[in-house]
Protein backbone atom coordinates (compact mmCIF):
# COMPACT_ATOMS: atom_id res chain seq x y z
CA UNK A 1 0.00 0.00 0.00
CA UNK A 2 0.99 3.27 -0.71
CA UNK A 3 3.22 5.11 2.06
CA UNK A 4 1.64 8.11 2.06
CA UNK A 5 -2.49 9.59 1.93
CA UNK A 6 -3.09 11.09 -1.33
CA UNK A 7 -5.51 13.80 -2.15
CA UNK A 8 -7.28 12.66 -4.96
CA UNK A 9 -8.98 14.62 -7.48
CA UNK A 10 -12.55 13.70 -8.15
CA UNK A 11 -12.86 11.98 -11.35
CA UNK A 12 -15.50 13.72 -12.82
CA UNK A 13 -13.22 16.53 -12.98
CA UNK A 14 -10.44 15.08 -14.65
CA UNK A 15 -13.05 13.97 -17.70
CA UNK A 16 -14.60 17.36 -17.72
CA UNK A 17 -14.32 18.99 -20.93
CA UNK A 18 -13.43 15.85 -23.01
CA UNK A 19 -15.88 14.45 -26.04
CA UNK A 20 -17.84 11.72 -24.61
CA UNK A 21 -17.51 9.07 -27.73
CA UNK A 22 -17.52 4.96 -27.47
CA UNK A 23 -13.78 5.36 -27.40
CA UNK A 24 -13.77 7.39 -24.41
CA UNK A 25 -15.99 5.30 -22.67
CA UNK A 26 -14.08 2.19 -23.32
CA UNK A 27 -10.93 4.00 -22.16
CA UNK A 28 -13.18 5.02 -19.12
CA UNK A 29 -13.91 1.66 -18.55
CA UNK A 30 -10.86 0.11 -18.91
CA UNK A 31 -9.20 3.12 -16.01
CA UNK A 32 -12.22 1.90 -13.94
CA UNK A 33 -11.30 -2.10 -13.99
CA UNK A 34 -7.54 -1.45 -13.51
CA UNK A 35 -8.52 0.97 -10.29
CA UNK A 36 -10.98 -1.88 -9.24
CA UNK A 37 -8.71 -4.64 -9.08
CA UNK A 38 -6.01 -2.31 -7.11
CA UNK A 39 -8.97 -1.74 -4.90
CA UNK A 40 -9.70 -5.71 -4.36
CA UNK A 41 -6.68 -6.04 -3.15
CA UNK A 42 -6.34 -3.74 -1.14
CA UNK A 43 -9.36 -4.40 1.11
CA UNK A 44 -8.07 -8.21 1.25
CA UNK A 45 -4.44 -7.41 2.27
CA UNK A 46 -5.14 -3.37 4.19
CA UNK A 47 -8.89 -3.58 4.95
CA UNK A 48 -9.96 -7.21 6.35
CA UNK A 49 -6.78 -7.45 8.61
CA UNK A 50 -8.11 -4.22 10.42
CA UNK A 51 -11.66 -4.78 10.75
CA UNK A 52 -13.69 -6.60 13.69
CA UNK A 53 -14.47 -10.31 12.93
CA UNK A 54 -18.27 -8.67 12.16
CA UNK A 55 -17.52 -6.88 9.80
CA UNK A 56 -14.96 -8.64 8.06
CA UNK A 57 -17.92 -10.89 5.32
CA UNK A 58 -19.42 -7.30 3.59
CA UNK A 59 -15.75 -6.32 3.02
CA UNK A 60 -14.56 -9.78 1.64
CA UNK A 61 -17.65 -9.50 -0.27
CA UNK A 62 -17.12 -5.98 -1.41
CA UNK A 63 -13.65 -7.77 -2.84
CA UNK A 64 -14.99 -11.06 -4.67
CA UNK A 65 -17.60 -8.83 -6.43
CA UNK A 66 -15.03 -6.49 -8.00
CA UNK A 67 -13.06 -9.37 -8.66
CA UNK A 68 -15.50 -11.31 -10.72
CA UNK A 69 -17.36 -8.11 -11.92
CA UNK A 70 -19.25 -7.00 -13.65
CA UNK A 71 -18.10 -3.91 -11.90
CA UNK A 72 -20.76 -1.32 -13.61
CA UNK A 73 -23.67 -1.18 -11.66
CA UNK A 74 -25.81 0.86 -9.78
CA UNK A 75 -26.20 -1.61 -6.87
CA UNK A 76 -22.04 -2.23 -6.33
CA UNK A 77 -21.76 1.88 -6.34
CA UNK A 78 -23.72 2.04 -3.63
CA UNK A 79 -22.27 -1.01 -1.71
CA UNK A 80 -19.17 0.71 -2.44
CA UNK A 81 -20.44 3.77 -0.70
CA UNK A 82 -22.14 1.89 2.42
CA UNK A 83 -18.51 0.35 2.52
CA UNK A 84 -16.84 3.86 2.66
CA UNK A 85 -19.25 5.14 5.52
CA UNK A 86 -18.73 1.64 7.12
CA UNK A 87 -14.85 2.45 7.35
CA UNK A 88 -15.39 6.33 8.17
CA UNK A 89 -16.51 5.48 11.20
CA UNK A 90 -13.24 3.17 11.97
CA UNK A 91 -10.90 6.22 10.65
CA UNK A 92 -13.24 8.46 13.10
CA UNK A 93 -12.70 5.94 15.86
CA UNK A 94 -8.93 6.05 15.21
CA UNK A 95 -8.70 9.85 15.06
CA UNK A 96 -8.22 11.94 17.70
CA UNK A 97 -8.19 15.47 18.28
CA UNK A 98 -6.63 17.10 21.16
CA UNK A 99 -5.56 20.62 22.53
CA UNK A 100 -1.94 21.46 22.13
CA UNK A 101 -1.22 24.30 24.24
CA UNK A 102 1.59 26.95 22.74
CA UNK A 103 2.71 30.14 25.37
CA UNK A 104 4.22 31.72 21.61
CA UNK A 105 0.93 31.37 19.67
CA UNK A 106 -1.45 33.64 19.15
CA UNK A 107 -4.32 31.51 20.93
CA UNK A 108 -2.11 29.73 23.41
CA UNK A 109 -2.08 26.65 21.77
CA UNK A 110 -4.08 24.84 18.60
CA UNK A 111 -5.78 22.11 18.16
CA UNK A 112 -3.74 19.07 16.89
CA UNK A 113 -5.10 16.09 15.00
CA UNK A 114 -3.48 12.33 15.49
CA UNK A 115 -4.22 9.68 13.46
CA UNK A 116 -3.52 5.92 14.87
CA UNK A 117 -1.59 4.04 11.79
CA UNK A 118 -4.70 1.74 11.19
CA UNK A 119 -6.55 4.62 10.93
CA UNK A 120 -4.27 5.94 8.11
CA UNK A 121 -3.89 3.27 6.22
CA UNK A 122 -7.96 2.47 6.13
CA UNK A 123 -7.96 6.67 5.30
CA UNK A 124 -5.79 5.51 1.98
CA UNK A 125 -8.26 2.63 1.09
CA UNK A 126 -10.95 4.83 1.46
CA UNK A 127 -9.13 7.47 -0.89
CA UNK A 128 -8.92 4.88 -3.38
CA UNK A 129 -12.40 3.46 -2.92
CA UNK A 130 -13.96 6.93 -3.60
CA UNK A 131 -12.13 7.04 -6.66
CA UNK A 132 -13.41 3.57 -8.10
CA UNK A 133 -16.64 4.80 -7.04
CA UNK A 134 -16.33 7.79 -9.39
CA UNK A 135 -14.92 6.21 -12.10
CA UNK A 136 -17.77 3.56 -12.03
CA UNK A 137 -20.53 6.95 -12.16
CA UNK A 138 -18.27 8.38 -14.69
CA UNK A 139 -18.42 5.50 -16.76
CA UNK A 140 -22.49 4.71 -16.27
CA UNK A 141 -22.96 8.41 -17.08
CA UNK A 142 -20.77 8.45 -20.11
CA UNK A 143 -22.47 5.10 -21.35
CA UNK A 144 -25.89 6.39 -20.98
CA UNK A 145 -25.04 9.75 -22.57
CA UNK A 146 -23.74 8.47 -25.73
CA UNK A 147 -26.81 6.03 -25.93
CA UNK A 148 -29.26 8.84 -25.53
CA UNK A 149 -27.05 10.98 -27.96
CA UNK A 150 -27.29 8.44 -30.38
CA UNK A 151 -31.20 7.84 -30.03
CA UNK A 152 -31.83 11.81 -30.30
CA UNK A 153 -29.69 11.71 -33.09
CA UNK A 154 -31.55 9.04 -34.81
CA UNK A 155 -35.24 10.19 -34.00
Amino acid sequence: MRAHIRDLPRFSDLVDGVEMTEEVVAKLATVAIMQAHHVASAIREVVVPLLPPVKRTFAEGIARRIERGPIFEESLLRDIETFESILAQQIAAGTHSFWHGDENHVRGGYVSVYREDDACELAEVVAELALLADMILATLSAAHAVRQAGALIDS
